[in-house]
């Protein structure tokens, strides 16, 4: 009587066992499904988060550059253009003209130095030493912009070595330049700041920017005058080739999502933007790994676990699922067909 029910409930587990195996297997199939697709919205949602952190690093920066920028405008306009003008028209002292510079020192500590230059192009007074005396900007750009087109303002980076001793990393600087004039409206110089360099990194460095995310700084031309982090042999090289500048140049507006690093063309979540009141760009990536860095962590676990899951699911019942066929097939209990490979 015991081994006959021994027997039976033998052949009834043999018979029934991978059908009791199969409501786990598919709840934990049912399980990993959902959080593939749990996994899948929350990569849509970091890739959100992301693309807004670096947006609003974008505005932070633009923000940054126009605090430094808005306090040197008003003081061109209420001193430093007026004094230059009657310097250049006789009717200030160098003195006069040496206060003013000294008074900018004091009240502005972006501002690197002031130079003042004649009609002709020639440099006749600075803040700091010149490179030599008398440097001539007769033949540059923005010069004869404001000399034959009546420019009357310009920003832009520009290469302090050609006026000043500036040789090292840091020559490359944002420079903004004044139109002189007499009451006439006839030209008569040139009036140029050159702004600190390291101070408007160290602003920019003082914003709570994400881990591995770069911040670029442009004047209109494409020409980079910061980034971060520092790349000095990048400083003054201009990019207006580049896919983002072409794109931005085409549309003229506030460009964030999925952009190429305009330094290097590589994919990156970014923002791209321009400051408002200067014919300035700021650039701010960060690349798409770095931002979902932590789903691809979750992404990997979720992997691994499915695939320890199945090994080992499939280890332990790949004898039992094996008698089971040949038990279906009418070999009996015999572990011989198994042994011969008769199984599964």
């Amino acid at each position: 009587m015991v081994t006959r029910v021994r027997r039976t409930l033998k052949g009834w587990v043999r018979r029934w066992l991978p059908l009791l195996l199969a409501p786990p297997a598919l709840v934990a199939l049912l399980f990993n499904a959902w959080d593939f697709a749990s996994l899948w919205i929350e990569h849509d949602r970091a890739y959100e988060e992301a693309q807004h952190q670096v947006q609003v690093l974008a505005r932070d920066v633009s923000r940054t550059l126009t605090t430094t920028l808005g306090p040197v405008d008003i003081h061109i306009t209420d001193h430093l253009r007026p004094v230059a003008t009657r310097f250049v028209t006789t009717q200030a002292s160098l003195p006069q003209l040496q206060r003013v510079f000294q008074l900018t020192t004091q009240r502005l500590p972006q501002v690197a130095a002031v130079l003042v230059f004649d009609a002709s192009g020639r440099g006749v007074a600075a803040s700091v030493p010149l490179s030599r005396p008398g440097p001539s900007l007769a033949n540059g750009f923005f010069f004869q912009k404001h000399r034959d087109q009546g420019l009357e303002s310009a920003v832009f980076v520009g290469d302090a070595s050609v006026t000043l001793g500036e040789t090292g990393p840091t020559r490359w600087r944002l420079m903004m330049s004044r139109r002189l004039q007499d009451l006439d409206g006839r030209f008569m110089g040139m009036l140029l700041l050159q702004f600190d360099t390291e101070h408007i990194f160290s602003q920019i460095a003082a914003l709570e920017l994400m881990p591995g995310a770069g911040v670029r700084i442009f004047d209109e031309s494409g020409r980079l005058l910061v980034n971060h982090p520092r790349d000095y042999s990048l400083a003054g090289r201009t990019f207006w080739d580049s896919r983002l500048f072409r794109r931005w140049d085409a549309e003229r507006r506030e460009l964030v999502g999925r952009i190429p690093d305009p330094t290097d063309e590589s994919p990156e979540i970014g923002a791209f933007r321009a400051i408002d009141g200067y014919s300035l760009l700021v650039s701010v990536g960060l690349s798409e790994d770095l931002a979902l860095v932590e789903w691809w962590r979750e992404l990997a676990l979720l992997l691994l676990t499915v695939g320890v899951f199945v090994a080992a699911s499939s280890v332990a019942a790949r004898r039992v699922l094996a008698k089971w066929v040949l038990h279906l097939n009418g070999k009996g209990e015999d572990d011989r067909g198994y042994r011969d490979g008769d199984g599964i």
